[in-house]
């Protein structure tokens, strides 16, 4: 098993794009370029990736809860399905015009549609309600609407995808040519299956990411419209988080070891890597209320 610390899905989901560096503008294809790699050659020898994370940010969960409540309550009100989901595509983008059509729908359903959008976070819903340790119903996600527009444009055209994400790169035909073999792939990252786990009552929750083809579930990201429930065994990824927890300071006992080994301490920083950046940019990095030395 390969454990990654983080979102699986929040490293797939977010399509590259050119960054501001005279060094490397096409960092994130670089970046796009290993993980594809590693994904490949974990599916090839079937070795399970699984991404632990303690963040509070996400809402993949509620907007899953939300969305089937909207849509219930849109058949009882006699309304068709395709429009009420485009309608809450169009406010989750915000796009214009989208008020005006809140503004003649049915209060109850328009309620539920604003509190949709508000993307309070899955972490407030687990924390307000679960009572004891457990884990959330695992969902196939669907990628973000910038996503989706991406994949799109890559299977037409990904020669102007290119160029309109990577403007001052797309000069060279070189790397035209190098991240057009890399872009292809993307519509074919693998679908994400994710779940929250709560290891303890007084604990925050933990998300999981895992990809769909451990489950032998064979669709990519691109293929899912709406985020669904997964029916998936997940009875041993449990006893993995399981037998790596080791209390609220500790998540995860491979992961914070693997982070020790890693870790970039202070004095290492300030006399390799700070002074060669700032040889590099060429002027000093630290603000002046920066202490560069530490009295016992």
């Amino acid at each position: 098993i390969v454990l990654l610390d983080g979102s699986v899905y929040g490293r797939l989901a977010h399509v590259p794009l050119e960054i501001n560096s005279t060094y490397n503008r096409y960092f994130m294809l670089r970046y796009f370029e290993t993980l594809i790699r590693l994904f490949n050659t974990a599916r090839e020898n079937k070795v399970p990736i699984v991404g632990l994370s303690k963040e509070s940010r996400s809402s993949f969960f509620r907007e899953f809860l939300m969305r089937n409540m909207i849509l219930k309550l849109a058949g009882e009100f006699d309304l068709d399905t395709f429009e009420v989901n485009m309608l809450m595509s169009m406010a989750l983008d915000g796009r214009k015009g989208v008020s005006a059509i809140l503004d003649k729908t049915p209060p109850p359903l328009r309620d539920y549609i604003m509190e949709y959008i508000s993307l309070k976070p899955d972490f407030l819903l687990i924390m307000s309600y679960a009572r004891k340790p457990g884990y959330s119903t695992p969902l196939i996600l669907n990628a973000p609407s910038g996503a989706k527009r991406a994949f799109k444009l890559i299977n037409v055209d990904p020669v102007k995808y290119l160029r309109l994400t990577h403007p001052v790169s797309s000069g060279d035909m070189d790397f035209i040519e190098w991240a057009s073999h890399i872009v292809k792939d993307l519509p074919k990252l693998p679908a994400i299956v994710s779940f929250y786990v709560l290891p303890s009552a007084q604990d925050t929750p933990m998300r999981v990411d895992v990809p769909a083809w451990i489950f032998g579930i064979e669709k990519n990201m691109s293929e899912v419209d709406f985020s669904e429930v997964a029916d998936v065994n997940i009875d041993g990824i449990l006893r993995l988080i399981s037998a790596g927890y080791s209390g609220l300071e500790n998540h995860n006992i491979w992961l914070t070891a693997a982070h020790r080994r890693v870790k970039l301490g202070r004095r290492t920083f300030e006399h390799i890597y700070l002074p060669k950046f700032e040889e590099i940019v060429g002027r000093t990095a630290t603000s002046r209320g920066y202490r560069r030395v530490r009295f016992p």
